[in-house]
């Protein structure tokens, strides 16, 4: 039969057992909890971070499409018509492409210069992109506007076509309207893109302006369904 003696030695063994696993209960809580702490701050300064480049990203972008207000793209002119001066080239024949009404003064380019073509092993090459900055913006204005309204510059019967020099960012925001830029062709509605990537449409004479292609293709398809109607 155990003595007294023994009983309560067991008895503060199992007290001690107790305190020590309560310790490290609470030890391990408190390890669990700094480590939220730290995930939480770390997890926070990761959002700031991504939050902070996305701004810088934009940033940036919004500068490279500022300093190419003044560029202009001539899709489909063909080689070497320009020979060795592109510059002389265009600030003569420009005026004469578009009317002579189209300049106030005629117009002074800085520099113009081909962009790399690809290489097409099965077929001959479309002529390369021409390039064109401007003096005057005013000038990219009144050739995108001109162009505009003839509908076809030729070159020597050949159609060549200007287009606004953008960063490959914004090119892709304004891709984003292409499903509903086609169906506003087939339903024969003026349309055109706003800076930065706006698409704008005129509807009995009232301008509409959308920022999310979602919003213009529910817009469209009000339009198509109202058409429906009155056609039934």
């Amino acid at each position: 039969m155990p003595s007294k003696k023994t009983k309560n030695k067991d008895i503060l063994v199992g007290e001690n057992d107790e305190l020590d696993a309560g310790s490290l209960a609470s030890s391990t809580e408190e390890r669990i909890s700094s480590v939220e702490d730290t995930v939480n701050s770390e997890k926070g300064k990761t959002e700031a971070l991504v939050k902070q480049v996305a701004l810088l990203t934009n940033k940036l972008d919004e500068l490279e499409n500022r300093s190419r207000r003044s560029n202009l793209r001539l899709v489909n002119l063909p080689e070497k018509v320009e020979k060795n001066d592109a510059i002389a080239f265009l600030e003569k024949w420009l005026p004469e492409a578009l009317g002579p009404a189209t300049f106030p003064t005629p117009p002074i380019i800085e520099r113009a210069h081909r962009l790399p073509g690809r290489a097409q092993s099965n077929r001959t090459p479309p002529p390369r992109v021409l390039i064109m900055k401007f003096l005057n913006f005013q000038d990219t204005v009144r050739v995108m506007r001109t162009a505009r309204a003839k509908g076809k510059v030729l070159y020597r019967e050949q159609e060549v076509m200007f287009f606004p020099d953008l960063s490959a960012e914004l090119h892709r925001q304004r891709r984003r309207f292409d499903g509903v830029k086609q169906q506003l062709r087939s339903l024969n509605i003026r349309y055109g893109i706003v800076y930065p990537a706006k698409l704008r449409l005129t509807i009995d004479g009232r301008p509409h302006e959308f920022e999310s292609p979602a919003d213009a293709e529910k817009f469209v398809q009000g339009i198509q369904r109202s058409e429906d109607l009155q056609r039934s």
